[in-house]
């Protein structure tokens, strides 16, 4: 289990909960591969996956210590009645895997970890369930809306050739004015595959703890104030046993303290990074700073060590709310990002061909977020690639290969996934044609055929009768999209056009709007 206060998932099972799968999304193919099958283009795929392996085989002997990739995938669940009309839970949690050459050791370490965490959370689900079948016998709610929900988000954290370190982000909710969230924080030994703890990482454990101890509790005053509770330092004081949640990243050691343990719920969870500028005299060599070529997150208003120099991405907080200019400055010179409403994420980027990269997203207002990446290998930042309705959100930053989520508005989805390669000349290159639209088990997401739909299945034009029920999967975002059948699994294209003036939103299939294609079609956003 996870033991943390808000991540510990307990409850009964009661017997007549039925179980079903997330629309396929445990095993659904990726909008690449339905492009391959739709469109008969298997031989475009083949050499793909040739210019992948030359370019992974090129990163490998240009550089002795090439990090190892981690992919970061979600699958889901749903607990309904016996009868199975009422929907009583909805649950999603992450599968992480390692790859890479000489780091085999890792990767099983990883895959065996995933499994045990896996295992224990649906076991958790189901019990949770119980709850929620016993709730909706006294209970009455929307039956196109599930009653309780449990998650688990990971994000990557470090990854170089001495560790790979995330943070899982638990939540639940079973009842009540709201649910229990919590992180937990685990590092791996990139080599070993062994999980790592703080005495495996420290020359000095004792003094550490001494000198963090007084770093944390002066920076928490310093970042929350009268926010905190009054006996926070007594926390903080006692936090060393057992292990305390941390992880590694850019910056340096960092410690988590969730919501309820150093103060209230509406403050959320505190993050306290001990720099490695501060604190290498108390640490193993291997592990202060980034060993080689990796991927390391950083945070916004916070000096970075780099061999290019001192790096550090400032935004000022109003208070107001309201947009403040985002800078990236190294060495004393400064770039200039734009005024924003919030701060994303930051990562540093070692390629294995020696160049050095800072990728970062700001939001606009509501999810309206622009992806950065600048250049840092000679010492200055220069701005390389400038996407807009792209951020890091649910994405996972790598070396060789970055995931990043697309704002994509395509018969009623919204987001979508892109793997992407930084260029020769600094500049962010899909990999792929098709946009991933991940499923998920909402029932709003299923589209319902209002009237014939023209389609192409196989390469052959046909139409999907009225009642059939459709999930998009992906979409080139240039006039075709993706679908399986929800009932019958067969997978084919719908060819669309945008708008071009007024109703630019908005889109048509064969002359016709898209919402009188469908029953209903959620709104994108």
């Amino acid at each position: 289990m996870i033991h943390k206060y808000g991540k510990i998932f307990t409850g009964f099972v009661l017997a007549g909960v039925l179980l079903t799968g997330c629309a396929g999304a445990d095993n659904e193919a990726l909008p690449g591969e339905e492009a391959t099958e739709v469109e008969n283009t298997e031989a475009e795929a083949e050499e793909s996956s040739a210019e992948e392996d030359a370019q992974e085989q090129s990163a490998e002997s240009s550089s002795g210590n090439v990090a190892p990739r981690v992919e970061i995938e979600t699958s889901c669940r749903d607990w309904y009645d016996e009868d199975g009309i009422r929907w009583l839970m909805h649950a999603e949690t992450v599968s992480i895997s390692v790859s890479g050459k000489s780091y085999e050791a890792l990767s099983e370490a990883v895959a065996r970890w995933n499994e045990e965490q896996t295992e224990e959370f649906w076991e958790s689900c189901g019990e949770f369930s119980g709850y929620a079948a016993e709730d909706a016998a006294y209970t009455e709610w929307d039956a196109d809306s599930y009653y309780y929900d449990a998650w688990r988000e990971a994000e990557l954290c470090r990854v170089d050739g001495s560790a790979l370190s995330l943070t899982i982000l638990s939540y639940a909710y079973t009842g009540g004015a709201h649910g229990n969230s919590g992180y937990t924080g685990v590092t791996f030994d990139a080599q070993s595959g062994e999980i790592l703890t703080l005495s495996d990482i420290l020359t000095d454990e004792d003094g550490f703890r001494v000198a963090a101890q007084r770093w944390i509790v002066e920076k928490l005053a310093a970042d929350h104030g009268d926010e905190l509770f009054e006996d926070y330092e007594e926390t903080v004081a006692a936090m060393w046993e057992p292990e305390p949640d941390w992880y590694l990243d850019a910056e340096g050691i960092t410690f988590v303290f969730d919501p309820y343990e150093v103060g209230p719920y509406a403050m959320g969870a505190a993050f306290v990074s001990c720099p490695y500028a501060e604190f290498a005299a108390y640490m193993k060599a291997d592990y202060v700073g980034m060993n080689g070529t990796g991927a390391g997150r950083f945070s916004v208003n916070t000096d970075v060590e780099t061999e290019a120099g001192t790096l550090r991405i400032d935004m000022p907080v109003d208070e107001d709310y309201g947009m403040a200019p985002v800078s990236l400055s190294l060495n004393g010179e400064s770039l200039e990002a734009g005024e924003f409403g919030s701060f994303g994420d930051a990562y540093l980027l070692r390629l294995s061909d020696g160049r050095s990269f800072v990728l970062f997203d700001a939001d606009y207002a509501s999810d309206d977020y622009v992806c950065f990446l600048c250049e840092i290998t000679d010492g200055s930042p220069v701005l390389r690639s400038r996407l807009e309705d792209v951020s890091l959100q649910g994405g996972t930053a790598g070396t060789e290969v970055l995931t990043l989520r697309v704002h994509l508005d395509v018969l009623g989805t919204y987001y979508a996934y892109m793997d992407y390669v930084i260029g020769e000349s600094g500049e962010l290159m899909q990999t792929e044609d098709v946009f991933e639209i991940r499923s998920d088990s909402y029932a709003w997401r299923v589209l319902t055929v209002a009237r014939e739909l023209p389609v192409t299945v196989d390469g052959q034009a046909g139409v999907l009768p009225v009642g059939t029920r459709i999930r998009i999967t992906g979409s080139d975002n240039a006039g075709t999209a993706y679908y399986r059948d929800e009932d019958s699994g067969e997978k084919g294209t719908i060819s669309y056009v945008r708008g071009d003036g007024e109703d630019a939103w908005e889109l048509y299939i064969n002359g016709v709007s898209e919402y009188e294609y469908f029953e209903m079609l959620p709104y994108a956003g």
